[in-house]
């Protein structure tokens, strides 16, 4: 069975709605890494650091099932953009994708012991200007919270989206598409 190593529910909602079976297993990851990569590089770093974590701490418990290492990030040009902590973190984000453009890049990694496949997708979401109304009610509810970037696709993001290139998943956390390939 598929091990998703994450505490993610929109990860999880993904494997449900592409009826992939898994079991999730939540873990506290620290992600601090150094920003001052290429976007591209960063987020599959992070994977990996996810995967030396994981593998730490249950080393023997799961080293015969499939492993699931997933992240995000979201980038505006060579800028990073992790998660929000502050509502100021996230005024400043919005601000950045405001009218403008920014892209999602999700990696991931799918392991057990006959296979070890890595995969980077990216997606690119282009706004219309945000209200600053809706932009003020979706900071002061806290709706950015956990989300790269402070992007919610599938709230307050979707209707200023005006051209997508690439899957909606990969903008979602995790591109199950190129997932089930691999399974």
């Amino acid at each position: 069975m598929l091990i998703l190593a994450s505490s993610s529910v929109s990860r999880s909602n993904l494997l449900k709605e592409a009826k992939i079976e898994f079991q999730q297993i939540s873990f506290d990851y620290d992600e601090n890494l150094d920003k001052n990569l290429k976007p591209s590089i960063y987020v599959q770093k992070i994977v990996l650091e996810k995967e030396r974590q994981f593998c730490t701490t249950y080393e023997e418990k799961f080293k015969d099932e499939t492993l699931l290492f997933v992240d995000s990030i979201v980038c505006i040009g060579d800028k990073i953009l992790t998660k929000a902590n502050t509502k100021e973190e996230a005024c400043e984000m919005l601000d950045l994708q405001d009218g403008k453009c920014a892209s999602i890049l999700s990696a991931f990694l799918l392991k057990n012991l006959k296979k070890r496949v890595f995969s980077l997708s990216k997606t690119t979401l282009y706004f219309s200007k945000f209200d600053p109304r809706d932009l003020k009610d979706y900071v002061e509810n806290g709706f950015y919270k956990g989300k790269a970037g402070a992007i919610m696709c599938e709230g307050f993001h979707k209707n200023y989206i005006i051209k997508q290139e690439g899957n909606l998943n990969t903008a979602l956390g995790l591109d199950t598409q190129n997932l089930k390939a691999y399974l």
